[in-house]
């Protein structure tokens, strides 16, 4: 009786576990599309001076990046949860300084508020300052996390994507700091808009992969 009664508590515990893992999956592979979505869009806009739907994609890319950064620690193996960690954390930094500088451009600067010190337009304003050192700090979200992959092609693929992107953040903020020709950091920005949705185009493809193992462990299981 009591036998039965644990073999059943643990095939309880087993089923709630793989559910878990299917769901985080389905929210990495959904929130993966998403921030492959908005970065090109960011990219292209970004690139062709579309303003207000740039810096709208950039908001919307700030909680988008942070949520991938935690499905990313969550899925990591439990001996690599430390740089899945570092980089969930450093994401947080990201979101700050990119989400109070977009935010910035797009209310007090479009109206034509403050304009001569915090618009983009410049490149010696207050707010490229803020926009390297945000994406810097994407850069280290990525460099850090990058160490939790490496169990197969694919998630080797993933990290040495996200270890350039961590140089190109890296990169922003000491190539400002010295006094960088704007044109090189411009082909930071551009490395960018190649590397990171790469990066998480091949994100989306690990969660969708891990969904349909998940899935079809549950069905055997079933059966």
């Amino acid at each position: 009786m009591n036998q039965n009664v644990d073999s059943n508590l643990v095939e309880s515990s087993h089923r709630k576990d793989r559910t878990s893992d299917f769901n985080l999956a389905t929210h990495g592979f959904w929130v993966a599309v998403v921030a492959t979505i908005l970065i090109i869009f960011s990219a292209i806009t970004a690139s062709t001076a579309i303003k207000i739907p740039s810096l709208v994609s950039g908001i919307l890319l700030v909680p988008a990046f942070v949520m991938l950064m935690a499905c990313v620690h969550e899925y990591s193996p439990a001996g690599k949860k430390f740089f899945s960690r570092l980089g969930l954390l450093f994401s947080l930094g990201y979101a700050v300084l990119i989400g109070f500088n977009y935010y910035m451009q797009l209310t007090l600067v479009t109206k034509g508020l403050y304009a001569d010190v915090f618009a983009m337009d410049d490149s010696k304003s207050i707010m490229w300052v803020i926009e390297a050192l945000g994406y810097g700090f994407m850069g280290l979200s990525t460099l850090f996390a990058s160490w939790s992959f490496g169990r197969n092609r694919l998630e080797q693929a993933i990290r040495w994507l996200f270890i350039v992107n961590g140089v190109l953040g890296i990169g922003g903020i000491i190539g400002l700091a010295i006094g960088l020709n704007m044109r090189i950091l411009y082909g930071g920005l551009i490395a960018w808009d190649v590397v990171m949705p790469a990066a998480s185009v091949l994100l989306a493809i690990m969660f969708r992969i891990a969904q349909h193992k998940m899935a079809s462990n549950t069905s055997r299981v079933s059966v």
